[in-house]
């Protein structure tokens, strides 16, 4: 991977941090938070910067600690187990590849790959984690996760297009028709989001088995979904922290009695909606496709057309359920304060760069 591309991931951790920080004023516990977000992301930071062997010394301290925040939430003890065995498993191969040949560093990128960018049935960690995260960790997560991840997915691009695509194109249109529908049925926010990420997501690793030439593309349009899904949960957790927990549905009228945080909330699932446009739009139909590779092209119209299909209805609908309708007049509303407005304008401003301009 690039100094340049290294780059605009330290670079989408760094403002994610900042953004988050911006995030936790109202908090009853935001120097607990910040001890966290300063961890977080100064691990995942390490984890790109630091040449190998030793950068997976800290991704083995960010996996570690996504085990303790699994560990202490209140997900069920099924996915719990599930998501912490998964997770000692990379913690293994992490280790394990530091000091073995290309085979194993193969292997466990592959493994790491998959749990870093979630690629159902290996999705739990990243579900359970970023559902269950207190406050606006839950975006940070979602950055760093899909950071790590993107730099493993470039160095596999030769392993996805060659040796297994028929498989990973099969799991990646598994992925979005499973997470889709999964979105369709939340009644909170914070879960639908998270499974909107794993069905963004499938399209990366759909793409990777087609083109060639689509490690270029593959982190812009990572960060892109990255920043624009964590703005989401960021704005969503400062609702929460203003009014409480609610369900979709309890809370609408928003952008009538808050115009400031309507309008970037309204620009944020306009963009979510239309990511899966994001690579034709830039050119990807121009790549040329890895050889015979026909099979996997008509599956990644599928996705993408899955995508952009079920995602326009699941978001319009938390849209028309948060932003608009008749405002409850029982509520003290308080619009966003000029820290939140730069936060979300800054994430707004680099997943459009990331993906549109770059």
């Amino acid at each position: 991977m690039n100094i340049e591309a290294t780059a605009m991931l330290a670079f989408a951790i760094i403002l994610s941090a900042v953004c988050v920080i911006l995030g936790q004023h109202r908090s009853k516990h935001s120097s607990t938070a910040h001890v966290d977000i300063l961890v977080v992301s100064g691990l995942g930071l390490a984890t790109l910067l630091i040449p190998f062997p030793i950068n997976r010394y800290f991704l083995v301290g960010i996996l570690g600690y996504a085990a303790y925040f699994l560990f202490k939430s209140h997900c069920a003890a099924t996915i719990k187990t599930i998501s912490l065995a998964q997770i000692a498993l990379a913690i293994l191969l992490a280790l394990g590849s530091s000091f073995s040949g290309n085979s194993l560093t193969m292997f466990a990128g592959l493994v790491l790959g998959v749990t870093l960018v979630p690629l159902p049935p290996f999705h739990l960690p990243f579900a359970s984690l970023v559902s269950s995260s207190h406050g606006a960790l839950s975006g940070l997560w979602t950055t760093v996760f899909l950071s790590l991840g993107l730099a493993e997915l470039a160095q596999l691009q030769t392993v996805l297009s060659e040796g297994m695509p028929a498989a990973v194109s099969v799991l990646a249109l598994g992925s979005a028709l499973y997470s889709s529908f999964k979105c369709l049925g939340q009644i909170e926010i914070r879960p639908l989001l998270t499974y909107a990420i794993i069905s963004q997501v499938s399209m990366l690793w759909g793409l990777t088995t087609v083109f060639s030439t689509f490690s270029q593309w593959l982190i812009p349009f990572g960060l892109t979904i990255a920043l624009v899904m964590t703005g989401l949960l960021v704005t969503y957790h400062w609702i929460q922290q203003k009014f409480g927990l609610h369900t979709i549905g309890t809370l609408p009228g928003l952008a009538l009695v808050m115009p400031r945080l309507g309008v970037l909330l309204i620009i944020l699932i306009s963009i979510a909606v239309a990511l899966p446009m994001i690579p034709i739009l830039t050119g990807l139909t121009t790549m040329p496709t890895t050889d015979n590779q026909d099979v996997s092209l008509v599956i990644i119209s599928f996705i993408i057309l899955n995508v952009w299909m079920l995602g326009g209805w699941y978001f319009s609908h938390l849209l028309h359920q948060t932003a608009f309708g008749k405002a409850r007049p029982d509520i003290p509303y308080e619009d966003l304060n000029v820290g939140e407005i730069c936060a979300l304008s800054l994430l707004i401003a680099a997943a459009s760069y990331s993906g549109l301009l770059y």
